[in-house]
């Protein structure tokens, strides 16, 4: 991707936020001065482990390395507009009269051949490609399904999705056409990245040119909480995207993972830029509430967002030096757990690597604090304490609008 090309993603982002807000019904970093908050480089990781392959140089050089993006500030994208952010013609506007038939929530149009929010849509999706099979939570099958209980029990919703029409032939028409996408793609020539701390490492597509730009851009000047968060998001993708280990994995199980792990991936960026600030906008209150947010939604959102500053004031008690962040990411994004897997047994190998990395980077770079790797691995359970459909509504509503997460994770996985 050009740099031109990834910054048009984000011009488009800044221009839909100074529009009015759309509704919303419901995991590469930044980068930085190469040196840690220790004041030393981090050790480069062994060469079988899920992060090798990468270098240990300023993210400016053409070698990408986890370690590489610890920044004071995420690179600010300029340059072209493309459709929108997804790159493709921006959608129209739904009819706020236009309803989801399962749960009575706002409609963001057709999915699988019945109205349904994306709240809905999504649900239906992971529960018919992983093949999930649900039981009743009440053992009589009649739970209300509405707005507020949608998620209280999956059997019975799943049961109604079915019910109101949508079509699982549709779903498998869209699967096919990812996998068309997904032979071409590894029939694509792949092009070599090489580091010191290892062999070549293979990108389908891909070329340092194409990805060093992004990580080498000025500080970004007044932008609000939404432009930053989707920048975020962005390159926490593409931070995921260029691990060696996640790259050789099974595209579907590529997909499943960022699905799985996109809120933690971002909050553990979103922390990361903020613990060398003075002040954290993206955990201020004050900017939320500006947002113009119903009295109900408000008091959830500040709820929330003292979650989220308590969770900051942990890690910055702590000391998180960029190294572990992305152990720290890694170990959020190889969860063997997520269903649906095709190869879980290999996910499970990378996470465990990425663990025995952080013991041996805490042990080697803090030999007087023996609780500290047992500590970080602690905290990671607090990015979970605030919901991803919330952290969704909180930081990309504005940006979104009525385009599922699963869609735009999947759009920015492909750029």
């Amino acid at each position: 991707m050009s740099e031109s090309e990834a910054s048009g993603h984000v011009q488009t982002i800044q221009q839909r936020t100074s529009s009015p807000a759309h509704s919303s019904s419901t995991d590469d970093e930044p980068s930085s001065p190469g040196s840690t908050l220790g004041g030393h480089s981090p050790e480069a990781p062994p060469r079988d482990s899920p992060l090798a392959g990468s270098s240990v140089h300023p993210p400016h050089c053409p070698a990408v390395s986890v370690h590489s993006f610890y920044p004071s500030h995420p690179p600010r994208l300029t340059g072209g507009t493309p459709p929108d952010v997804l790159g493709h013609t921006p959608a129209k506007r739904i009819s706020p009269g236009l309803t989801c038939v399962v749960c009575g929530d706002t409609s963001s149009g057709k999915h699988y051949g019945i109205l349904a929010c994306n709240g809905c849509s999504g649900f239906f999706k992971r529960s018919v490609r992983r093949k999930l099979i649900y039981r009743c939570q009440a053992g009589t099958g009649n739970c209300v399904v509405d707005k507020a209980h949608r998620n209280q029990c999956q059997a019975c919703r799943l049961k109604k999705c079915l019910q109101m029409g949508m079509n699982k032939d549709a779903l498998d028409s869209h699967m096919a056409e990812m996998s068309r996408e997904e032979m071409m793609e590894q029939r694509q020539g792949s092009i070599q990245m090489v580091g010191p701390s290892g062999p070549a490492v293979s990108y389908g597509g891909v070329s340092p040119q194409e990805v060093g730009p992004v990580f080498s851009c000025p500080p970004p000047g007044q932008e609000t909480i939404y432009e930053t968060s989707a920048r975020l998001l962005f390159m926490a993708v593409k931070w995921a995207k260029n691990l060696p280990s996640f790259a050789n994995l099974p595209f579907r199980d590529q997909v499943i993972l960022l699905e799985e792990a996109w809120s933690e991936l971002f909050l553990l960026c979103a922390i990361q830029w903020c613990m060398p600030l003075d002040s954290s906008p993206l955990f201020t209150p004050t900017e939320h509430l500006n947002a113009g947010l119903p009295n109900g939604k408000a008091a959830l959102t500040l709820a929330d967002v003292r979650t989220l500053q308590e969770t900051l004031a942990r890690f910055k008690s702590v000391g998180v030096d960029p190294a572990e962040f992305a152990c720290l990411k890694a170990i959020a994004l190889f969860k063997a757990d997520a269903r649906g897997l095709k190869d879980a047994h290999q996910v499970e190998g990378l996470q465990d690597q990425a663990q025995l990395m952080l013991q041996q980077h805490v042990k080697t770079q803090h030999p007087t604090h023996p609780f500290r790797f047992g500590r970080l691995l602690l905290m990671l359970p607090s990015l979970r304490y605030v919901p991803s459909d919330r952290v969704e509504g909180m930081f990309f509503h504005r940006t979104i609008g009525n385009t599922s997460m699963e869609k735009l994770l999947c759009d920015m996985f492909k750029c």
